[in-house]
């Protein structure tokens, strides 16, 4: 978990277009500097402070948000960690020491909660996707499109029984590459527009309504990863994988 794998010279980008605030006596530079020199001296609260006013200029970068988790984690604090793992894993699915880590640290978590099967082809195919950035199947989907429109636009002009069959065969598997990464598309777009939070404190109780006096149904412990299905007010309306559901305070949690 070294964070000498964060990237000088994309740092350095950014801080040449950022604006420089009052607030923060550092540039991001000596901040990403002081960040690493600290982590490599085992000052882990100070690196993460580092890195965490980085990202109060306003930057949103994978690595940052990375070496701030691993920071995180190396004090104790699970929620934290997995919080910034799973918002850098956002920002850089293709990233596996990211998935890594998440990994390691939802094995530490206190909450054992059971997943509905999936069937090994579906898991497969989800994971690759999970790994896959939206911007790569945008291309490939743009890619399929125009080749299966430029298959079938041809069809009318093309002499032959046999050339018209096979330009035929073409276009309907364009066309089922079209149905594939659309559909895929969609995943992506479903997965990262649904709502989730990270439990941050030691235990919170899951309670039948949105106010401290209805009954507890269940307790969640720190690290544990929330379905945002509601707001009001103060409180979140939440849900696990296994279906069960109630409400939190929302500062109880922190959104991904």
């Amino acid at each position: 978990m070294s964070p000498s794998r964060l990237a000088l010279v994309a740092l350095l980008t950014l801080w040449a277009a950022a604006p420089l605030s009052p607030a923060l006596a550092s540039t991001p530079r000596e901040l990403f500097q002081l960040g690493n020199s600290a982590y490599e001296q085992g000052k882990f609260e100070e690196a993460a402070g580092a890195y965490e006013k980085i990202l109060a200029y306003g930057f949103a970068d994978p690595r940052v948000l990375y070496n701030l988790a691993n920071a995180c984690f190396k004090q104790g604090k699970l929620g934290a960690a997995i919080l910034y793992y799973e918002r850098a894993l956002r920002l850089d699915p293709s990233d596996q020491d990211v998935r890594d880590n998440l990994e390691l640290a939802r094995g530490l978590i206190h909450d054992r909660i059971p997943e509905a099967e999936i069937p090994y082809p579906v898991k497969a195919i989800r994971e690759v996707l999970d790994a896959l950035p939206v911007d790569v199947l945008c291309v490939v989907f743009l890619c399929v499109y125009y080749v299966a429109a430029g298959l079938v636009g041809a069809l009318p002009v093309v002499s032959g029984n046999v050339r018209r069959r096979v330009l035929g065969y073409g276009a309907a598997a364009a066309g089922l590459c079209v149905l594939l990464s659309g559909g895929a598309l969609f995943y992506k777009h479903q997965d990262r527009t649904a709502a989730h939070a990270i439990v941050m404190r030691d235990r919170v109780d899951v309670l039948s309504g949105p106010s401290a006096d209805n009954t507890v149904l269940f307790t969640v412990h720190e690290g544990a990863r929330l379905e945002v299905r509601n707001r009001r007010g103060g409180w979140f309306q939440v849900s696990l994988p296994n279906a069960m559901s109630g409400w939190v305070p929302s500062e109880a949690v922190e959104r991904v």
